[in-house]
């Protein structure tokens, strides 16, 4: 797991909802690829596509899906990844606003690549109810989320809490 590309794309995606856009691609790797699903989990980004080096057509970005009618399966044109084009593939994050704002104001790194911050499932409940753990800050804003890798996936601060797990902190993102 490479901390280094996560950092880019943390700043990657705090500049682009800042500077307006509605779509930015970025490396497709299985730790970005989970992260974004779970940021569209959350409801800070609107979609989550997996392509080449151009973006997707509009129609593939938020498919409405039948299963019970075959034309409404999505058809997809990109070729199948292989050794020769692993490295071309990127993921295509749509970017929400309301009210003309970005949802995603703030994502940050709380585990950086020389100093990975490990918590027990005790400190992540107490990071959950806002309390500080070690040099951690708790969640304070109605709009922020953590993100914490563990043995059974990534998943939001909350949701470890709730299941009673630990891991490596990943990102702290603040919404509007």
């Amino acid at each position: 797991m490479s901390l280094v590309n996560l950092a880019h794309c943390c700043s990657h995606l705090q500049n682009a909802s800042l500077a307006r856009l509605g779509l930015t691609s970025i490396p497709s790797t299985n730790l970005l690829h989970t992260l974004m699903l779970q940021l569209q989990r959350s409801g800070y980004i609107t979609s989550v596509t997996i392509g080449g080096p151009t973006p997707p057509p509009p129609s593939s970005l938020n498919p409405i899906l039948d299963p019970s009618d075959p034309s409404s399966q999505l058809s997809t044109s990109e070729p199948a990844i292989t050794q020769a084009n692993v490295s071309t593939r990127r993921l295509w994050v749509g970017l929400k606003y309301w009210n003309n704002e970005p949802v995603l104001q703030k994502m940050g790194m709380v585990s950086k690549p020389k100093r990975r911050i490990w918590m027990g499932f005790r400190d992540i409940e107490a990071l959950a109810k806002g309390d500080r753990s070690g040099y951690v800050k708790g969640l304070r804003g109605i709009g922020e989320s953590m993100y914490v890798t563990t043995d059974r996936g990534l998943m939001e601060l909350r949701e470890c809490a709730e299941r009673k797990t630990g891991g490596m902190l990943l990102c702290r993102v603040n919404g509007i």
